[in-house]
């Protein structure tokens, strides 16, 4: 442990709840199963945890990365040599009036699950999606034309900006909560206004429409319908991302098709592959790095590139 990990420590040993690790393997906590160790991972249990700890942090000088799902995350060969902050202890779903409030660490899958119990229709084409909920507000997920967004009422999110102190009173200075509105403006494609501010998603508010258990099964036998159909895509064949880069309407086809036009598909460098059967993903054939899924990933840009003159843009995170 490093002098100022061990300083960030002893600051909050007295008020912190919740899991310390050092030294933690990151690719137990991705879904693409690589990366090097997180130098400490916090998974802090309340508001209040979370925010002590990326307070001290940030007086300390030790970069952090917040961690929902790991879904969309490829961590370097070398480790984080700072902190990673898991939402996993936001773990909580309730139905309160007309919205479903998921913390930011629910799985996707607990969500959809909790609506189909209920009879509540509208989250099914989330149904298989890997990560949270935090995770799918932050990058805007779309499932079959849907995007994330189109559901959400409202966001609870810590504003980092100009965060400071390390009291229960600054919450009620940095806790804000973010309305959506019903032509969601401030979002995009795979993007969402909490992309362009340094906020770190606490709780999301998601629209509910009446509890009718008579649906129930209809409504579970349509999820069913969605994980069956990303099966046969291939989606949980081998360790992934999911989507590697992300669609452009400009390009005129799919980036899977672009890769797959380009004779890429089945490539393989070290333990990493484009899968078989579908361009836009890149598999982790047992042993792959993280080396080996960028080498990957350069080699799809430029020769998609040379090909058509479109660049394919990253959907998934390295750090």
């Amino acid at each position: 442990m490093n002098n100022r990990i061990r300083k960030i420590v002893e600051n909050i040993k007295n008020l912190y709840r919740g899991r310390l690790l050092f030294d933690e393997p990151m690719s137990l906590h991705t879904t693409m199963k690589v990366g090097g160790n997180a130098a400490v991972f916090a998974e802090p249990s309340d508001i209040f945890s979370l925010a002590l700890f990326i307070s001290e942090c940030r007086n300390c000088g030790v970069d952090f990365f917040v961690l929902g799902g790991g879904s969309n995350l490829i961590v370097d060969d070398s480790g984080f040599c700072g902190a990673v902050v898991s939402t996993g202890g936001f773990s909580s779903v309730e139905l309160k009036d007309d919205v479903v409030v998921c913390g930011a660490g629910a799985e996707m899958s607990r969500v959809v699950e909790f609506y189909a119990d209920r009879g509540i229709a509208g989250m099914e084409t989330f149904a298989g999606l890997p990560g949270t909920c935090g995770g799918a507000c932050y990058m805007n997920a779309r499932c079959y034309s849907n995007d994330i967004s189109s559901r959400i009422a409202s966001v609870e999110y810590l504003d980092m900006e100009k965060f400071d102190g390390n009291s229960l009173k600054f919450l009620e200075k940095h806790i804000k909560m973010y309305h959506n509105d019903d032509k969601c403006s401030h979002w995009a494609y795979k993007h969402s206004p909490f992309m362009e501010n340094n906020a770190v998603i606490t709780k999301v508010a998601l629209k509910a429409g009446e509890c009718r258990p008579e649906n129930t099964a209809s409504i579970k036998a349509e999820c069913a319908r969605f994980v069956h159909d990303r099966e046969m895509k291939g989606h949980f064949k081998a360790p992934s991302s999911g989507s590697v880069f992300k669609n452009n309407r400009d390009f005129g086809k799919p980036a899977g098709m672009l890769i797959d036009e380009a004779g890429l598909k089945g490539t393989k460098i070290g333990g990493a592959q484009i899968a078989p059967w579908h361009g836009n993903i890149i598999i982790n054939t047992g042993n792959a790095t993280c080396s080996d899924i960028r080498k990957l990933v350069r080699l799809a840009q430029e020769t998609v590139k040379e090909r058509t003159g479109f660049m394919l843009e990253c959907e998934v995170v390295f750090i």
